[in-house]
């Protein structure tokens, strides 16, 4: 039987992973439940801590330094002390059967080639290419993006089965334990941002797969974490710079030109989320 590890990383956000954890923790699927609080500056981990079993460890990260740190904390954990052969990893936003644990460890498993599987989200949309250098321009872009990754989800759920794609969204995907050793798992120079491309991007470079089961669900309510602590689009938005430009300078070698003209898209596309969190706050204040 193949073993399977869960990872959930928290940050602030105990009531969020609280929830996750009371779901999951009797789904037979899953061997093992590592919860990692990512140096929380609230009582997060002193609440986590009473979930502790022979089948849940709640760790905590000596310091918070993103999102790809405090998942491969848990993640190499797991390697050592369990030797899973599958590991998911999840945001503690998301709500996600046993089936579809169970659905995601097959499909891997029928695949030598496939590294990576993902159901595709209820709530908006978890799948795209993997980016060249004019993909990082449009993922840069809220209305651009948005409207290639809602075509790319029509089309997945028309055809239906189990499909390879470029990326799946990093809150909850499914991959093998092997290559994520092999790959050196996700990468911590990141903090934010662009982790699943790189993931995907590393992937792809020994010749393996991603893949998306476009029969299978979940949900995720989108970045309870984030929005917490950035309270706005813009904000959150700066963190998009150092993870995106590590992903064009280490992974496609660009040159001074296209890194220029990324520094000028970056500034327009921050004015872009400006106006979105306007048009919101407006829009809120006049529900009221």
């Amino acid at each position: 039987m193949a073993k399977t590890a869960l990872i959930i990383l928290n940050y602030n956000d105990a009531d969020t992973t609280e929830k996750l954890i009371r779901l999951v923790k009797d789904y037979s699927a899953l061997d093992h439940i590592v919860v990692v609080d990512n140096c929380s500056i609230d009582d997060s981990f002193e609440r986590l801590k009473v979930y502790a079993s022979d089948k849940i460890d709640v760790l905590q990260a000596e310091a918070n330094k993103g999102y790809a740190t405090g998942n491969n904390f848990g993640a190499f954990y797991a390697l050592e002390k369990y030797q899973p052969d599958y590991l998911l990893i999840a945001n503690p936003d998301v709500e996600f059967s046993e089936s579809v644990v169970v659905k995601l460890v097959e499909t891997l498993a029928a695949s030598e080639k496939a590294a990576v599987a993902a159901p595709i989200v209820n709530q908006g949309y978890n799948v795209w290419s993997l980016p060249t250098y004019w993909g990082i321009i449009e993922a840069l872009f809220l209305v651009w993006f948005n409207l290639d990754k809602r075509s790319q989800k029509k089309k997945l759920i028309a055809k239906g089965g189990v499909q390879p794609v470029g990326v799946v969204e990093g809150s909850f995907f499914c991959v093998k334990a092997e290559v994520f050793e092999q790959i050196g798992g996700l990468d911590e120079r990141t903090f934010l941002y662009c982790e699943e491309n790189i993931l995907a991007k590393r992937v792809d470079n020994i010749g393996m797969q991603v893949l998306a089961l476009a029969d299978e669900r979940y949900d995720h309510f989108h970045s309870q974490s984030i929005k917490k602590h950035y309270r706005s689009k813009a904000k959150a938005f700066h963190n998009f710079y150092p993870s995106f430009e590590l992903y064009l300078k280490e992974y496609l070698h660009i040159g001074p030109a296209a890194h220029g003209f990324y520094k000028f898209c970056f500034k327009l596309a921050y004015l872009e989320r400006v106006f979105y969190d306007v048009v919101v706050k407006a829009k809120s204040k006049l529900a009221r």
